[in-house]
């Protein structure tokens, strides 16, 4: 938006401001100048994340030293182990009767060379 001479005839201050800033040398200056100073102001705030607490309380669990929060470890395991165990039965019988398929065409293949 160009300024207009005639918006401001006196010699105020304020003409003086529009003077200065429609040169664009002074805006570029001003413009480098205040990207130098926020780079210096994002170094000296910046914080290494992976030192702080937060981040490090992340990865460690704490003790619950309470018996029942044990007794629920241990019955969620129990669980888990069950359901494993009974899938493997499961599969038991098949397992053995194509182990045993498998064994007898071993034999009939060794008894015809």
């Amino acid at each position: 938006m160009p300024v207009v001479e005639t918006m401001c005839p006196c010699s105020c201050d304020y003409m003086d401001k529009i003077v200065y800033w429609r040169n664009e040398t002074n805006q570029l200056r001003q413009y480098y100048e205040l990207s130098e100073r926020l780079a210096q102001l994002k170094r000296l705030l910046s914080v290494n994340t992976k030192n702080l607490s937060s981040t490090v309380n992340k990865k460690i669990s704490a003790d619950d030293e309470r018996p029942t929060a044990s007794v629920t470890g241990y019955v969620g395991v129990v669980f888990i182990a069950l359901f494993l165990v009974g899938m493997a039965l499961a599969d038991a019988p098949v397992l053995i009767r194509q182990t045993s398929k498998l064994l007898k065409d071993i034999r009939k293949l060794c008894a015809l060379k």
